[in-house]
């Protein structure tokens, strides 16, 4: 993931790209939204004018301000009033279509995104840039816009000043333009702190996300006090940094007002002097200072605004920082013509992979996996199995090397082309909210009704299905899930069976499964798998013992491959977890034997029968 924050981004250039991209659509509503700001603007300004003329008719004695005067306030305030709801309505309608259309954007670039940069950065704190860093983008948005009305009246009242008296109005001009500069440099550290707030933020999420989603190993080892110093930290960082932020974002509104305190200073001063020369009248004077007020409090909230705006300034870099991250796996231009397939033949030429934290998983792998035959990759943790079914759909690229799909490199097929060839079984597998139904059909897009259950009858899942409360269309909510491991599997591979792919990828179906449901799991694999070009990644070597081919890996290398006993025979660490897992006597200095738990066929039994034929019985 990029740098979030970009420092040399100025604010006009985020907002300019905000108004580009997410306003510009609905900019017939925004310069509706401007006219009522005008409006606004000059109902606020002319108010002070008309306190002038209202004076001016008392001092002349005018009988006609006794009706006037009263309608033209009721005027002013009744057009200021229905033009700030108006602004008000419309504006909150763009900024939430806004607010709406960015969050779509980013949940479509975060599924796109290439993994690599995905899992540099946990999904709580990716949720936070939809929750915090959108929502702060809103309000800022909002505040720039108040500021434009702010501006619009502060202009307004400025040209009624000059109409009444333009020598002091210049004065009070140039006082007011003296808060510039202070305001720039609290608004720069206020972007600064914004910008590691909101990582802040982020890694809070990630640490409540962590302990809450861990809370039965935390009980279960009793972590509770480590969490509660772990988070204190994070809470009490937290604290500090909005402390200092709303400590600098005060500095500016107590500016404004000792500023608008010293304009009126000044204007009684220069007011007295003028008036004794007779350069102004007392209408005047009260028109300044009228105009003056209506001035100050759109001045100093203009302070306000500029620290929140640049808040959404720190939030958009974030958000941006997703827009912008490029994607380095690209589509290919090869797609299958309509209803052919893949044969499944499979090849690896040299292919070496390094994760973006810079370890290198695999070492120049060579491997040939023929087309419909059963290939299991074993070793130990870390060895690259994973890593090998994750370059197959190009969840990652190769870092050199090149690998072949029927002859063709994987990255000369359309991404969609390349993983429609290809169904998924791991040990965790992800049901969507929806129904039981919908989560079948997502093997296949299209498939019907019958489709769906008739692979859920191969899955061995239709039995545990038709029991629940509304059968398929049973809704499944992820986070309340009440479904048993085994079940869980047995939707997953009707899944797969209805999406009908030549490879298939089992990535330790059974790991997590007790012994009858395995059993079950283990029946609707080998329906799953007949035919097709699978490749297994299994801990329990009981599970892949009729393999047609089993591939050893080490350290990101391929380091051996045969048939069960071919390897048995050569030793190695094949052998070595073999014996780990069914060798129940101790190590001798003997020869290894051939330990083989198999009917003559190579077909697995069961431990207990193969405990008798090894002791004879």
């Amino acid at each position: 993931m990029p740098q979030d924050f970009d420092p040399n981004r100025s604010a006009s250039q985020a907002y300019g790209r905000l108004w580009r991209d997410w306003l510009r659509p609905y900019r017939a509503t925004l310069f509706l939204t401007l006219m009522l700001m005008v409006i606004v603007a000059l109902a606020s300004a002319g108010y002070a004018k008309f306190i002038q003329m209202v004076i001016e008719g008392f001092e002349t004695a005018s009988n006609s301000v006794i009706w006037w005067g009263p309608l033209g306030i009721i005027v002013l305030t009744l057009s200021k009033g229905v033009s700030q709801y108006l602004q008000n309505v419309l504006q909150n309608q763009v900024m939430s279509r806004m607010q709406a259309d960015i969050q779509t954007k980013m949940y479509a670039s975060l599924v796109t995104m290439d993994l690599a940069h995905l899992l540099a950065e946990s999904p709580s704190a990716l949720s936070a840039r939809f929750s915090a860093d959108v929502e702060l983008i809103r309000n800022a948005s909002r505040q720039v816009f108040s500021a434009v009305t702010a501006i619009l009246t502060v202009i307004a009242t400025f040209g009624v000043m000059l109409s009444i008296d333009w020598a002091m109005t210049l004065g009070l001009i140039l006082i007011f333009a003296l808060a510039f500069g202070p305001v720039g440099i609290v608004g720069a550290r206020v972007k600064a702190i914004s910008a590691t707030t909101q990582e802040e933020i982020a890694q809070m999420v990630s640490s409540v996300d962590e302990g809450l989603s861990g809370i039965r190993m935390v009980r279960a080892y009793r972590l509770e006090d480590r969490l509660k110093d772990s988070s204190k930290a994070v809470f009490e960082n937290l604290y500090k940094l909005r402390v200092s932020l709303v400590k600098w974002q005060a500095i500016l509104s107590p500016m404004m007002e000792i500023l608008g305190g010293l304009a009126v200073g000044a204007l009684f001063f220069l007011v007295a002097l003028r008036m004794r020369s007779g350069a102004i009248d007392l209408a005047g004077f009260i028109g300044l200072l009228t105009a003056l007020g209506v001035a100050t409090n759109p001045a100093r909230k203009l302070g306000g605004a500029y620290a929140i705006a640049l808040q959404g300034q720190a939030a958009l870099d974030r958000v941006f920082a997703l827009f912008d991250t490029p994607n380095t796996i690209r589509d290919g231009s090869f797609e299958f013509a309509s209803g052919d397939k893949a044969k499944g033949l499979v090849e690896f030429r040299d292919v070496d992979f390094t994760y973006p934290d810079g370890f290198q998983a695999l070492h120049g792998i060579n491997l040939r996996i023929e087309a419909g035959k059963t290939y299991a990759f074993v070793g130990r943790s870390g060895a690259g199995k994973s890593t090998v079914f994750n370059l197959l759909p190009r969840l990652f690229d190769a870092t050199s090397g090149v690998i072949y799909l029927d002859g063709r490199p994987i990255t000369e097929y359309t991404l969609p082309a390349l993983r429609d060839q290809i169904s998924v079984v791991s040990q965790d597998s992800v049901l969507l909210s929806g129904s039981v139904l919908e989560n079948i059909s997502f093997g296949r897009e299209g498939a019907s009704e019958v489709d769906c259950i008739k692979a859920a009858k191969s899955a061995a899942a239709h039995k545990f299905i038709t029991k629940l409360p509304e059968g398929f269309n049973t809704h499944i909510e992820p986070a309340k899930i009440k479904f048993s491991g085994g079940e869980r599997q047995r939707l997953s591979i009707a899944r797969a069976i209805l999406r009908d792919a030549p490879i298939l990828l089992l990535d330790e179906p059974t790991s997590a499964l007790d012994a009858e449901s395995e059993n079950q799991i283990r029946t609707a694999l080998d329906v799953l798998s007949e035919g097709r070009t699978t490749l297994i990644i299994a801990h329990r070597l009981s599970t892949i013992l009729d393999a047609d081919q089993i591939v050893v890996m080490d350290q990101g290398a391929v380091v051996a491959q045969g048939s069960h006993d071919e390897l048995l025979e050569q030793g190695g660490i094949y052998a070595d977890l073999f014996n780990l897992q069914f060798d129940l006597s101790p190590e001798s200095s003997a020869p290894k034997r051939k330990r083989s738990f198999s009917n003559g066929q190579g077909r697995w039994k069961s431990p207990l029968e193969g405990l008798v034929k090894f002791f004879g019985g």
